[in-house]
């Protein structure tokens, strides 16, 4: 009986997977096509960053609405009205004849964004065992791994060896793929439980959790600032081409899956401690990189320490949310995503009114390593915070 239950489930996760790959494929692969879409559509380099910028607001604006508005809707219907949005939307890319339907269908495929991920994590956990649904969703998350480590820097790849069209349409095409899989495997099922978010409110009581909101929007829109951008400024600065650009973006994701899974092993009592840790060394990184990216290696070198420190924050901090957010995990869960699209919208948006004033790549990495001096601040107010609140508790506990 076993048997037969294991191989539908084990299905519908790589279906999914197909589908996360596909919505992280379309998030992050606009920073390795920005000089493409800038030369056909003739907009200014620094224009095309809010390419970044409405999508990650439209993940914000309306990931939460969204969730809200289906959570008590059959789960198929709802995740096969998600994927036609995603697979028309991409269509529109495809056709954009100028930068507005471009920015306006960018905006539609976000919006299908927060409420796919929340639902296909419900999904999957009511569909194993209690032992088996971190394995589950380490798995499906693994689409957006994948995504960041080779389909990013390939459709880079594509992008400037024909246009950056044809990667909307195989994004399309993927989706498709995805919206046929969720057709025939997911059975028509409706939600065992439906989150009450009225009580999940109090969460916002604890500080830690605040905290972790406000590191999250100020620290990780540093790594915005540069990442946005990192396409034209390695062309700049190293002088790299097609497979230049390539290689780099696989350094910058392969350094992202190596940051978040030693970032995953560390234990709770040294998350906050750990934060600390990765801030400075993210600082440094942002700080050295107009210096050492000159040279072709060490470009490739910088750039994979960028993306292990920028993927070293995401699961300390995601971790601490909802470790702290014991009676509120959904809500919480839900303005963690928020917060981290918010800091990818303030980021690209910081980093195009330096490129807009200063006409020079240098500042981004300066202005990405300052606004990451911000999350440092915050981070260490959190650990003076946490350790204060541990004292008050053992005192409360002696008396």
């Amino acid at each position: 009986m076993n048997n037969t239950l294991h191989a539908p489930v084990k299905l519908i996760i790589a279906i999914f997977m197909i589908c996360t790959f596909s919505i992280g494929f379309t998030e992050y692969v606009v920073m390795g096509i920005l000089t493409s879409i800038s030369k056909d559509l003739s907009v200014p380099i620094s224009s095309t960053g809010l390419l970044v910028t409405a999508y990650a607001a439209s993940v914000c604006l309306t990931g939460p609405i969204v969730t809200i508005l289906s959570v008590k809707m059959p789960r198929k219907p709802v995740l096969l009205g998600l994927m036609s949005v995603f697979v028309l939307s991409n269509a529109l890319s495809f056709l954009a004849p100028n930068f507005t339907v471009l920015l306006i269908s960018r905006i539609l495929s976000a919006s299908i964004h927060g409420a796919f991920f929340a639902t296909t994590m419900v999904f999957v956990s009511e569909m194993v065992p209690p032992e088996k649904r971190a394995a589950a969703a380490a798995s499906m998350n693994g689409g957006l791994t994948i995504a960041l480590m080779l389909g990013v820097p390939f459709g880079s790849y594509l992008g400037d060896l024909f246009n950056w069209r044809i990667v909307f349409l195989m994004i399309a095409f993927l989706g498709l793929i995805g919206l046929a899989g969720i057709w025939l495997t997911v059975p028509h099922r409706k939600p065992k439980v439906v989150p009450k978010l009225i009580h999940e409110w109090d969460v916002f009581k604890n500080k830690q959790v605040l905290f972790s909101f406000a590191i999250t929007i100020f620290g990780y829109s540093g790594v915005f600032i540069a990442y946005t951008f990192i396409e034209p400024m390695l062309r700049h600065s190293a002088g790299f081409g097609s497979l230049g650009i390539t290689a780099a973006l696989f350094a910058y994701g392969f350094g992202g899956v190596v940051g978040n899974f030693y970032a995953g092993k560390v234990p709770f009592h040294l998350l906050t401690r750990s934060m600390i840790g990765v801030m400075i060394a993210l600082m440094a990184i942002l700080a050295a990189f107009p210096f050492v990216s000159g040279h072709p290696a060490g470009a490739i070198i910088v750039t994979f320490l960028f993306g292990a420190g920028a993927f070293g924050t995401v699961p300390l901090l995601q971790t601490k949310v909802v470790a702290a957010s014991e009676h509120g995990t959904t809500i919480a869960t839900s303005v963690s995503i928020a917060a981290f699209n918010l800091a990818n919208a303030l980021g690209a948006w910081i980093g195009g009114l330096i490129l807009h004033a200063s006409e020079s790549y240098t500042y981004l990495a300066t202005g990405g390593a300052l606004m990451t001096m911000c999350g440092l601040t915050l981070t260490m107010f959190a650990f003076v915070s946490e350790k204060r609140q541990v004292k008050e508790e053992m005192w409360r506990t002696d008396l």
